[in-house]
């Protein structure tokens, strides 16, 4: 897949843009020409956008499906799990919204657990 770096960049601020102004269906397009510009592998963020925006919109399934996608790609991607929360439990899924919370707050202690050790390299300058 050939790349148009400066391209895709330039149509992914234009989104961010347009979600910045509220003009909702206009990011959501763009977001959707980067998605069809470059490799996959790193557009969790995207997704997340428009989750975002999908949300903000009171479309929940399509919302929580685009959380679903950001977070195949990246597991642990906490605003993810944090915005997938919020859409469970609109729509009445407690267990779901508390297994979500679960697994951030094992993540968190997993995160804490290494500032606490003073061997970590965290603590190396």
């Amino acid at each position: 897949m050939e790349v148009d770096g400066k391209k895709a960049l330039a149509v992914l601020d234009k989104a961010e843009v347009a979600k910045t102004n509220g003009d909702f269906d206009i990011a959501i397009s763009l977001y959707k020409e980067y998605l069809s510009m470059v490799d996959p592998s790193f557009t969790h963020g995207v997704w997340f956008s428009m989750a975002e925006i999908l949300f903000e919109t009171k479309q929940l399934q399509v919302s929580l499906t685009h959380c679903d996608k950001a977070l195949t790609m990246m597991k642990d991607f906490i605003p993810a799990l944090e915005l997938r929360i919020k859409i469970q439990k609109e729509l009445g899924n407690r267990k779901a919204a508390e297994k979500d919370q679960t697994f951030i707050d094992e993540l968190d202690k997993i995160e804490q657990s290494k500032w606490d050790d003073p061997n970590h390299y965290y603590h190396y300058k």
